[in-house]
């Protein structure tokens, strides 16, 4: 235990960091477990990817198949690089439902919090060049395995990076400087810390500051917290499966 509190030091440089970073890991394994009464509401609403698009953007599913029949190469290909399937990785439906939303929405400004290689990033970035506009600001608390995660974001390419501001810390500190600082965004994706506590908090943070018919996405929707969040704006979100346990939330503002 101690060797690995002694390597978290290390790797986030300041006490502050890695101290946030072992609180935040205590807080899920304590709060969290309290906190799941409505898997099986989500459950029962999980739809595929393009209906559940189809469904938060209130369009036709052949508008959204359109999308996911070009979706970029890196996503697709048998030949992968290997950050692309590490544990913290963006699953192949979070990374097709975050495309297609950029192709359609055609958002001006994006934040995201947890970035770990970049999938998600990269895959924003990607669809931003192709519709010629966007920016992405994207917030994460690195882990402390430099093995599998060398750098925060080394997956996306330099070519994208003109669209791209990365600020690293805890979300709870930077993400509100942020939104200040922004005004208003267009789409929101949390993929940061998965627990009870700091997704409540992403979500009742950023949602006075989405725009009209802008969106909250969450990936690992593992608890109560949309339920709640969503509960209090008055929205039903809409579930889209994953291929693992916990699936993706979409919560539209109208």
């Amino acid at each position: 235990m101690l060797s690995s509190l002694l390597r978290t030091v290390r790797f986030f440089k300041t006490p502050g960091l890695a101290t946030t970073w072992a609180t935040e890991f205590i807080d899920d394994r304590i709060t969290t477990p309290r906190h799941r009464t409505h898997l099986d509401y989500y459950a029962a609403r999980r739809l595929s990817v393009a209906e559940g698009v189809a469904e938060a953007l209130d369009i036709d599913v052949s508008a959204v198949n359109d999308q996911l029949g070009n979706l970029p190469d890196f996503l697709v290909s048998e030949r992968k690089d290997p950050g692309m399937t590490i544990k913290w990785s963006a699953t192949s439906e979070l990374a097709a439902t975050t495309y297609v939303l950029i192709k359609l929405l055609r958002p001006d400004v994006v934040v995201e919090t947890g970035v770990g290689a970049g999938v998600s990033s990269w895959t924003i970035l990607h669809a931003m060049e192709e519709n010629g506009s966007g920016r992405l600001v994207s917030i994460d608390l690195p882990t402390p395995n430099t093995e599998l995660l060398p750098e925060v974001g080394y997956l996306v390419p330099e070519k994208l990076r003109h669209r791209w501001s990365l600020r690293t810390g805890p979300s709870q500190q930077l993400l509100p400087n942020t939104l200040r600082e922004l005004g208003k965004i267009d789409i929101f994706l949390h993929d940061s810390r998965h627990s009870y506590s700091n997704q409540l908090r992403e979500y009742q943070t950023v949602w006075p500051f989405i725009d009209t018919n802008g969106l909250l996405v969450s990936d690992d929707v593992s608890n109560d917290a949309l339920y709640d969040a969503s509960r209090s704006w008055r929205r039903e979100p809409t579930i889209i499966g994953q291929s693992k346990e916990s699936p993706i939330g979409l919560v539209r503002k109208s």
